[in-house]
């Protein structure tokens, strides 16, 4: 696989347009089945819904070992409402650069896995063990798809894991987990010219917001020298339907990233306690919580021995790098270690995080190399050595 195949092959996976919502990824999965499939490589799709397929694809070794898992997702987030200098999905090349939507976020650590899978077996290369590639669904919506992988047992056999993420290259040893929260408040209805009448919903939530924000929430945990501090943000509100009504219903999106020395239930039952507060000032107060993700933080020690060997593999390509890094997104990783088997992993891609979700994202074509290079020689040094 040269590069001038390698660099099609991105750019025709960048081209598809796998936006989440709806996601659409079997357009990516089975395009990525083919181009297993003409390499003799096993493949397998896992069905989510209508339209949505994971990928398991297979390359088993000369003999028996150990499992070396890749993970990337095939979902993108919408191209945003800023207009762009170049097609979101045209995959254009210019100065050195690939330009369209999951170029960085993620399809470039996707190809990066399928292209060192497929060198390898066309160079024959004699591994003990075997590399599984985890191709996801819905990643950008709470990991849904490595979720469903875990739950039925894909990820139980591997003995490390990496996630392609953009990292521009470097070790990234642990990052924060997410708890997300939709909070609703319901009152009642009242002509806009009579309040009493009516509910305030928006008040209502008005006043849980306070409460959040207020020294009242606490967040305890420990510092973490990788991750820093947890965070929270309230990242989407919608409420009332018209000027002269008094809204019944409104609803409130609370985005809390956390450490591995936090509790999510206990932050939980904080929430709760921030929306009894509030009803000291509104007692007719109704509100709900919903919790729409729950993704525990990842952590690998960076004396683990896999760190080590994918270190040495990465300096081997590209030189020195730096000590491994923590960041405060989210990725699979937080669904696939809940596998029943304990496993180290590591997030590790070509592209960098802050291009990530932005207007004419791109991934610089040195690095998306490098990187198939790299993944070769982690699987080489983890299966045969």
């Amino acid at each position: 696989m040269d590069r001038s195949q390698a660099l099609a092959l991105l750019k025709k996976i960048v081209q598809i347009n796998s936006v989440n919502p709806p996601g659409n990824e079997t357009l990516v999965a089975d395009e990525l089945k083919k181009l297993f499939e003409e390499h003799g490589i096993e493949t397998e799709l896992v069905e989510y819904s209508e339209g949505r397929c994971n990928l398991i694809a297979t390359l088993n070794g000369s003999s028996a070992g150990k499992v070396l898992g890749f993970t990337g997702h095939m979902d993108v987030v919408p191209p945003g409402q800023i207009e762009w200098k170049y097609d979101p999905f045209g995959a254009e090349e210019v100065d050195g650069k690939i330009y369209g939507r999951g170029s960085c976020d993620m399809k470039s650590g996707l190809m990066a896995f399928v292209m060192a899978m497929i060198s390898l077996k066309e160079e024959d290369i004699p591994l003990k063990g075997s590399i599984k590639l985890l191709a996801t669904i819905g990643e950008e919506t709470g990991a849904i798809g490595a979720g469903q992988l875990t739950e039925e047992g894909y990820a139980d056999d591997l003995d490390a894991l990496i996630v392609g993420e953009p990292s521009s290259n470097e070790i990234v040893t642990s990052h924060k987990g997410a708890l997300w929260l939709e909070i609703i408040t319901y009152g009642k209805t009242a002509h806009g010219s009579a309040p009493h009448l009516g509910v305030n919903a928006v008040e209502h939530m008005n006043e849980i917001i306070n409460q959040i924000q207020s020294d009242n929430f606490k967040l305890p945990y420990e510092y973490d020298e990788l991750l820093k501090a947890p965070t929270f943000s309230i990242n989407a509100m919608q409420g009332g339907s018209s000027m002269n009504v008094i809204p019944d219903y409104c609803s409130m999106k609370l985005d809390i990233r956390t450490l591995p020395s936090q509790n999510h239930e206990e932050i939980l039952e904080n929430v709760h306690k921030m929306v009894e507060l509030s009803k000291d000032r509104y007692p007719n107060l109704n509100a709900k919580i919903k919790v729409v993700a729950d993704l525990e933080p990842v952590k690998t020690n960076i004396d683990d021995p896999f760190v080590d060997l994918t270190l040495k593999a990465s300096e081997s390509v590209s030189g020195p790098r730096d000590e491994p890094k923590g960041f405060t997104g989210i990725t699979d990783a937080c669904a696939f270690k809940q596998s029943k088997k304990d496993f180290p992993i590591i997030v590790m891609g070509p592209g960098d995080i802050t291009l990530a979700h932005q207007s004419n994202e791109y991934v610089e074509v040195e690095e998306y190399l490098n990187s198939i290079e790299t993944y070769k020689e982690v699987a080489k040094k983890f299966l045969t050595e």
